[in-house]
């Protein structure tokens, strides 16, 4: 990917981090910080205020809370990515034209029986 080089600074237990989840994801460090950069500015500027206080204010509870229900979020919208490309996968050339009993039946005999 093309681009230009950014620094930042972090602390080492942070750096560790990086460094392990690169390896582990067969990644760059620099691949997984501008995955992570790039998210955290999609954010809207509120959301981005609302986890600096979490960082700043809130306990170490109150920061896996969040953690988990992220986690939480992004597990479920991998469901419905997966859910929906594989409805799109099954979808069968010519079932506008599927209208009765019979034709379901036809149609499923034609799509088990296919290469046999």
């Amino acid at each position: 990917m093309a681009g230009q080089s950014i620094s930042a600074h972090a602390d080492a237990a942070t750096v560790a981090r990086l460094r392990q989840t690169a390896i582990s994801e067969a990644r760059t460090p620099s691949q997984i910080t501008a995955s992570s950069l790039k998210l955290y500015l999609a954010l809207p500027g509120t959301v981005r205020a609302a986890l600096r206080d979490i960082e700043t204010l809130g306990t170490a509870e109150d920061q896996q809370n969040m953690i988990r229900a992220i986690a939480r979020t992004v597990v479920s919208t991998q469901y419905d990515v997966a859910r929906r490309r594989i409805a799109e996968g099954m979808r069968l050339a010519n079932e506008d034209m599927i209208e009765t009993d019979e034709d379901i039946l036809a149609e499923a005999v034609r799509a088990t029986t296919k290469g046999c």
